[in-house]
């Protein structure tokens, strides 16, 4: 069993006195930090700027000053699931969510124009 699992483990088994507090008490491993690295340099450097962007701007924002491409955002959406997955990454694990939730209303809203396109 690694250090982290144990970590885990006792932290499991521990009674939770708040459960806000106990979201961002389990300790990030580097493991996760380096497997969120890797699913971030697979994309290309174009592909995190419009990341970027989205996270800036908005998505329609963005896509309106043409710093995204729609054509990306279904790649922006599994890079994002991907954190969503980690339940270590705390607050970033809403703000990801949050974002499918706009890109999908976004995909929606506009599944007439992108498919014209």
């Amino acid at each position: 069993m690694t250090a982290h699992e144990l970590e885990v483990l006792r932290l499991s088994n521990s009674t939770p006195n708040n459960e806000k507090d106990d979201e961002y008490s389990i300790p990030l491993d580097i493991s996760d930090i380096i497997n969120i690295c890797r699913e971030y340099t697979k994309l290309t450097w174009q592909m995190q700027n419009q990341i970027e962007a989205i996270l800036e701007m908005g998505v329609e924002e963005a896509i309106r000053n043409g710093a995204v491409n729609k054509g990306a955002l279904p790649h922006i959406k599994n890079f994002l699931d991907k954190i969503c997955k980690n339940v270590y990454f705390g607050d970033a694990i809403a703000q990801a969510q949050d974002c499918i939730n706009i890109i999908n209303l976004f995909l929606e809203k506009n599944s007439n124009n992108i498919m014209q396109n």
